[in-house]
């Protein structure tokens, strides 16, 4: 699950989670602001691309692990169709069924979400953030949704019914 910040990511992983059994909620986050004890840079910051990439590639593994060990695993986090390489082709060369979705609320309701949080990002990375998930959607489009009018629950109900419609496959 992937989209911009304040996008309601974790909210709706920890949610459908909830409802699994053996549910892994591995949220990426971590494996930049936890994980990186010396040099870190911001991932939205030009610079940052090595260390994204690095990140990225390390959460497939796990989220690849988790999967062939049997758990249900849903992954939240910063994951925009231009990292789709690093990714998919991992969960293929493994035989691990990959789904993947995009919540995309309108920009006005990100950035007001933003402002409830303690962990803030700038008015204006959020705009780039957003913009760049917004430029980045084609062929990708049956993987938004659009949750500005949605709460929480609605957005995982949402989530669980493109599942299992089959609309968020990647093949």
């Amino acid at each position: 699950m992937t989209g911009p910040p304040a996008a309601g990511k974790s909210a709706v992983a920890s949610l459908l989670v909830q409802e699994l059994q053996f549910g892994v909620h591995l949220r990426a986050d971590y494996f930049w602001d936890e994980f990186i004890r010396n040099d870190f840079l911001r991932p939205w910051m030009p610079e940052s691309d090595q260390q994204n990439r690095t990140v990225v590639k390390a959460v497939a593994a796990a989220a690849v692990e988790y999967a062939k060990g049997g758990y249900a695993t849903v992954v939240d986090g910063i994951f925009g169709p231009w990292f789709a390489e690093l990714i998919f082709p991992r969960f293929a060369a493994q035989g691990v069924a990959c789904h993947y979705a995009v919540l995309l609320p309108v920009k006005e309701v990100t950035l007001k979400r933003s402002q409830s949080r303690t962990k803030t990002i700038t008015e204006s990375v959020l705009e780039k953030m957003h913009d760049e998930f917004s430029a980045h959607l084609e062929g990708y489009e049956k993987h938004v949704v659009d949750s500005t009018q949605l709460d929480v629950i609605r957005t995982a109900e949402v989530i669980r019914e493109k599942l299992e419609a089959g609309q968020l496959i990647i093949r």
